[in-house]
C-alpha cells in the first residue's frame, strides 16, 4: 500500500485516482487498522488496478472493491478472484465484500461520502484491548454550558436480573414527579421488551406501535410521526414511554426485518432520527431514558457508543461480570458521541450495583463494586496530588473516583415481586442518586437560566471586590470579624450568660463566638477574658501555656490543693487588672497588688498565693465583694483556649483535663454564690467527654453545643462575607428586589438559595450529589457530620482565586462562580483542615495519619490501623473517631470494624476510594 494507506482522515473525492486504496475518517483501533491494511494488500497482489475501500462496520469491516476485471464475471467468480489470497481469518472480520464494476458503483452509492462513527461491538472492544490510556476525555458534566438538547442516557447491562429495567423506571418516576423533568423512556431491549409492563400501560399498546414499526419505517424512508408510537404514563405530562410495540405476530415478523447494522450505511439513519424526531416534536423531553438489551446484542453497541450522553451501566459484583463489563467501561472512556460543535464528548459511564442482597457481606460486596470500578476506570481515579496539571485546567473526568459514579441499590422484596414500579417515596428513594447524576447534564429550563446570570461588566466587578478571608478568628482584626461575623439563632442561644458550657468540635465556631462575646455583644453584660486563644493578638498575661501550667500543677501537688483553688485566684487577677472601677476595692491578695509585666511574673504572683494557706480564700472573699459592688454592670468571664494551652504529651493532656474539670467544679460553687458574675467556658467536644469528676451532671442542662446542624444558617457565613462586594449586591438586587439591602442573619431559606444561587449557581458537575448546596454540604462535613466554617470560606476564597484565572479563558455568565470551581478547590480546603486538626488540635493523632497514608484507601479496617499503631490504638483510634478524622461504618459481618475517610481528609492524606475487598 502506498501512502495514502496511513492515513485516518481526509476523505478523498468520489472518482478516485484508479488502484488507490481508501480507509474511512472514523479513527481506527490499530489492531482493525492492521486488518484493514491487510485485507487491502492481499486483494491488490491479484487485482493492482482495482480501487479498494476500507469502512467499519458494526458487525466487522465492509469492503468494496472496484475492478474492470470483473465485467464478464458472476458473484461467485468475483469472489474467488478478488480473494485468493485473503486469509481465512480476514475474510471472517469483513462483514460485506462489494465486488463492483465502475458502472455499477452508481447502484450502490459511495462508502466515503458522508461516513459515520460505525460502532460495532468487535470495533469497540479492539478499542478496550488498546495499551494506550485514553486522552482528551471530556464528559456532559465537565462543560460549564448546557447540551443543546436532551440528553440521552441508555440503561444496559452485561447479563439480566440485575434490576437495570427497574432502575431506568424508578429513576424517570423520580426525575418526573419529584423533580418535574418531562422525561421520555424509549424501550430499546426489542428481543424482551418489558417498560410499558412496568409502567402499567401494556394494554394501551396497539398493533404497529412503538419502536420497531417507527425504525422500519425510517428505513424504507417513510418518516413517521414520531409522536403516535408514543404513550403518556402519568396525568400530568412529564413522563412518558416509547414501547417496543405490541407483542404479537406483526411484531415478530417486524423484529426480523430490522437490520441495525444498516443504519450506518444509510442516507437516514433510523436511531439517529428516531432521537432527533423526538427532541424536535412538541413533546420536548428534558431528558432521553433508553433501556437498551443486555449483552452484545447489535443494538446495544450505537446505544452506548454513539448516541448516549451517559451510560448507567448495571451489574452485581459476580465474577461472571467483571471481565465484560471492564471491556465496556474501556470502550466507552475511548468512544465520542454523536454530538458535533465544541469539544467532542466522551459516553459518561456510572455504575449501579444491583440489586445488593441483605446480609452480613452487604458492605464488603459494595466495597468490591467500588474496587472494580476503580480498576476499569483506571488512570482517571482521583489520588491526591497523583495530578499535577494546574487547577485551571483540570475538569471533572481528570478526577473521577469510584465513590462518585457507583451506586449500590439495595435488595428490596416489594419493588423485586410487584408488577408495576409505583410512585411511593420510599421504593423512588433507593434510586435518587441515579436522578441525581442524570440531573446534572439535563439542560436548565429558561427561567434558570435566566434568573441568575451575569453581564460581563457585573460578574467582572463582582470578582475583583468579593474576598473570604480564610483566617481564623483568632486571626482577624476586630473590626474585621465583627463585619463578617452573623448573628445566627445558634449564636444567640448560645451566647446566653445563664449557660455557662459551650462545647463544640474544632472548627465549629467557639472562638469565633469567643470574640463576638468578648466585643460586649452580650447585652448588659462586660466581658473579662480569663483564658484566650493562643494567637490571639490581646491574649492577657494570666493566660497561660504549657510551661506556665507546669509550674502551677507542681504547687498545687505540694500544696495539696485542687485546681478550683488556682482558678479562683486567675478569675480575681483578670477582674481585678481589667475593671478599672473597682481599683478602690484593691487586689484580692497583696501578692496580686503590683505584679510585673508578661506571663513568668503573673505565674511566679499566683505561685505565692497559692502557697499562702489564706491566699485562695481571701480571693473568694474579695469575689464576693465584688459582685456586689457590680450590681448594675455584671460581669462575663470568658475561658476559651483551653484545648491546646496545655501541651499534647500524654502528661500535658492528664493535666488539662484535671484543670478543666477544676474550672467546672468552681463554676457550679460559684454559681450558688455569685448573682453579677458569670463564667461561661468553651471546651472543645472529646475533651468534655473524657472528663471524669463529681457532680458533671451539673451541666446536663446548663450547655449547649455549637454545631452547624442548619444548612441555611452555615451558607449565612460565606454570603455574608460575600455580600459586602457592591457589584453582587447589585446582581442579588436583581434576583430577588431588596433582598441586598437586609441582614443576612434574617434571610429565609429561599432567600439564602437564591443569593447562594447567584453566587455559585444551582447545580454541580460531575459529581455525586446535583446540588452545589448538597456538594458543598456533604464534602465539607467531617466524620461526626460537623462543618467548620472556616473550611467553607476557605473554599470559596480558592474557587474564586480559580474563577478569576478561568474567565480569562472562558467566559461564564450563570454565576459569579461557575460550579466547577467548587470541585477543583477542594483539594486546597483537604489540606488546610487536616494540617488545623492535627498541628492545632490533636499532634497525638500523627500516628493514625501516618497508618492511614500508608494504606492508602477508605474504608480501611480496625485490624490494618491497630497493626500500624502502638499499644495506645484503642485509645487513638477512639479519638480519632471523636476528633472525626474516621468514621466507623457499619458492618455486621462479625469481621474487623470498618473505618472510613471524610472527604473533607480524604485528599490531604492521599487516600483512595476502595477498601478492604
Amino acid at each position: 500500500m502506498g501512502d495514502d494507506t496511513d492515513q485516518t482522515c481526509g476523505i478523498p473525492p468520489v472518482g478516485q485516482e484508479q488502484g488507490s486504496t481508501e480507509l474511512s475518517e472514523v479513527a481506527w483501533s490499530m489492531p482493525e487498522r492492521e486488518r484493514a491494511e491487510r485485507i487491502s494488500g492481499a486483494v491488490k497482489a491479484v487485482l493492482p488496478a482495482a480501487d479498494v475501500v476500507v469502512v467499519p462496520d458494526p458487525s466487522g469491516l465492509m469492503v468494496r472493491v472496484v475492478s474492470d476485471d470483473f465485467e464478464a464475471l458472476n458473484d461467485q467468480e468475483r469472489r474467488l478472484r478478488a480473494l485468493a489470497e485473503v486469509e481465512a481469518g480476514d475474510k471472517g472480520e469483513v462483514h460485506t465484500w462489494e465486488l463492483l464494476t465502475p458502472s455499477e458503483t452508481e447502484w450502490f452509492g459511495d462508502l466515503t461520502a458522508e461516513p459515520q462513527r460505525v460502532p460495532g461491538w468487535p470495533r469497540v472492544f479492539d478499542l478496550a484491548e488498546e495499551s494506550a490510556e485514553p486522552t482528551e476525555i471530556t464528559f456532559a458534566s465537565d462543560l460549564d454550558d448546557d447540551l443543546d438538547s436532551a440528553p440521552v442516557v441508555t440503561f444496559y447491562s452485561l447479563k439480566g436480573g440485575v434490576g437495570r429495567s427497574t432502575a431506568l423506571v424508578a429513576t424517570a418516576r423520580r426525575l418526573s414527579s419529584q423533580l418535574g423533568l418531562k422525561v421520555l423512556c424509549i424501550d430499546m431491549d426489542l428481543e424482551a421488551p418489558g417498560l410499558d409492563a412496568l409502567f402499567g400501560i401494556e394494554s394501551q399498546v396497539r398493533s404497529n406501535q412503538g419502536v420497531v414499526s417507527a425504525l422500519l419505517e425510517y428505513e424504507f424512508e417513510t418518516v413517521p410521526s414520531v409522536l403516535e408510537h408514543v404513550l403518556p404514563v402519568d396525568d400530568a405530562g412529564r413522563l412518558y414511554c416509547l414501547p417496543a410495540g405490541r407483542l404479537d405476530s406483526t411484531y415478530a415478523g417486524q423484529l426480523r426485518s430490522l437490520e441495525p447494522e444498516i443504519w450506518y450505511r444509510e442516507k437516514i439513519n433510523a436511531l439517529h432520527r428516531l432521537i432527533d424526531d423526538v427532541r424536535g416534536s412538541n413533546l420536548k423531553p428534558d431528558v432521553i431514558l433508553i433501556d437498551s438489551r443486555t449483552g452484545v446484542s447489535p443494538v446495544a453497541a450505537p446505544l452506548l457508543f454513539d448516541v448516549s450522553d451517559m451510560a448507567v451501566v448495571c451489574f452485581h459484583p459476580h465474577g461472571q461480570a467483571r471481565h465484560g463489563t471492564e471491556m465496556l467501561t474501556k470502550a466507552l472512556l475511548r468512544s465520542t458521541t454523536r454530538r458535533t460543535g465544541g469539544v467532542p464528548l466522551t459516553p459518561e459511564p456510572r455504575f449501579v450495583v444491583s440489586p445488593m442482597p441483605p446480609g452480613v457481606s452487604a458492605t464488603r460486596l459494595a466495597e468490591r463494586a467500588k474496587s472494580w470500578v476503580e480498576d476499569w476506570l483506571g488512570p482517571l481515579v482521583s489520588t491526591h496530588k497523583k495530578d499535577e496539571q494546574p487547577l485551571s485546567t483540570r475538569n471533572a473526568s481528570s478526577s473521577l473516583s469510584p465513590e462518585d459514579v457507583t451506586h449500590v441499590v439495595p435488595y428490596n422484596a416489594e419493588v423485586a415481586y410487584s408488577d408495576v414500579v409505583a410512585s411511593a417515596k420510599t421504593q423512588l428513594e433507593p434510586y435518587g442518586r441515579i436522578a441525581d447524576w442524570i440531573l446534572q447534564i439535563v439542560p436548565e429550563p429558561a427561567p434558570e437560566r435566566t434568573q441568575h446570570r451575569q453581564t460581563s461588566a457585573s460578574k467582572a466587578a463582582s470578582l475583583r471586590q468579593l474576598s473570604f478571608s480564610t483566617g481564623t478568628a483568632e486571626q482577624l482584626n476586630n473590626d474585621e470579624f465583627l463585619q463578617d461575623y452573623v448573628v445566627t439563632r445558634q449564636v444567640n442561644e448560645t451566647a446566653d450568660p445563664e449557660v455557662p458550657l459551650i462545647l463544640g468540635r474544632k472548627g465549629t465556631g467557639k472562638t469565633a463566638l469567643f470574640r463576638w462575646l468578648a466585643a460586649g455583644r452580650a447585652n448588659h453584660w462586660t466581658p473579662v477574658l480569663v483564658t484566650t486563644p493562643n494567637q490571639l493578638s490581646a491574649r492577657p498575661d494570666w493566660s497561660f501555656g504549657p510551661e506556665n501550667y507546669g509550674a502551677i500543677d507542681a504547687t498545687l501537688t505540694a500544696r495539696g490543693l485542687d485546681w478550683g483553688a488556682f482558678w479562683q485566684v486567675v478569675i480575681g487577677l483578670a477582674i481585678h487588672r481589667t475593671q478599672g472601677a473597682l481599683e478602690s476595692m484593691g487586689a484580692p491578695h497583696m501578692a496580686l497588688e503590683q505584679v510585673g509585666e508578661g506571663d513568668f511574673a503573673v505565674t511566679r504572683a499566683i505561685v505565692e498565693v497559692l502557697n499562702d494557706p489564706m491566699g485562695p480564700l481571701e480571693c473568694a472573699d474579695w469575689l464576693r465583694r465584688v459582685d456586689a459592688q457590680v450590681k448594675d454592670t455584671p460581669l462575663l468571664l470568658l475561658f476559651d483556649g483551653l484545648d491546646t494551652a496545655f501541651g499534647h504529651s500524654p502528661e500535658s493532656r492528664t493535666r488539662r483535663s484535671a484543670a478543666i474539670a477544676g474550672l467546672l467544679t468552681k463554676q457550679a460553687d460559684l454559681a450558688s454564690k455569685l448573682t453579677n458574675i458569670r463564667l461561661k467556658i468553651f471546651v472543645r467536644q472529646d475533651i468534655w467527654q473524657g472528663l471524669r469528676f463529681e457532680n458533671k451532671s451539673h451541666f446536663y442542662g446548663l450547655s449547649r453545643r455549637l454545631q452547624w446542624a442548619d444548612r441555611e444558617e452555615y451558607f449565612k457565613v460565606v454570603l455574608k462575607r460575600a455580600v459586602r462586594a457592591p457589584a453582587f449586591r447589585s446582581i442579588l438586587d436583581s434576583v430577588d428586589g431588596g433582598l441586598a439591602e437586609s441582614d443576612v442573619a434574617f434571610w429565609s431559606p429561599n432567600q439564602v438559595a437564591a443569593a447562594w444561587g447567584a453566587l455559585v449557581g444551582e447545580r454541580m458537575r460531575g459529581e455525586r450529589t446535583a446540588f452545589t448546596a448538597n456538594w458543598v454540604w456533604n464534602r465539607l462535613a467531617d466524620g461526626n457530620g460537623d462543618h467548620s466554617p472556616r473550611s467553607l470560606l476557605q473554599l470559596f476564597a480558592a474557587a474564586l482565586e480559580w474563577e478569576r484565572d478561568e474567565e480569562k479563558r472562558s467566559t461564564y455568565d450563570r454565576s459569579v462562580l461557575r460550579p466547577r470551581s467548587l470541585a477543583l478547590s477542594l483539594e486546597t480546603v483537604s489540606d488546610a483542615a487536616l494540617s488545623a486538626l492535627l498541628d492545632e488540635e490533636f499532634q497525638e493523632l500523627q500516628q493514625v495519619e501516618s497508618a492511614l497514608r500508608d494504606y492508602g484507601r477508605t474504608p480501611v479496617s480496625e485490624d490494618v490501623l491497630t497493626a500500624a499503631l502502638d499499644d495506645t490504638s484503642e485509645d487513638l483510634l477512639g479519638l480519632a473517631q471523636e476528633a472525626g478524622l474516621i468514621a466507623l461504618m457499619e458492618n455486621n459481618d462479625g469481621s474487623a470494624r470498618l473505618f472510613r475517610v471524610p472527604d473533607l481528609y480524604r485528599w490531604a492524606l492521599d487516600v483512595t476510594r476502595r477498601g478492604p475487598m
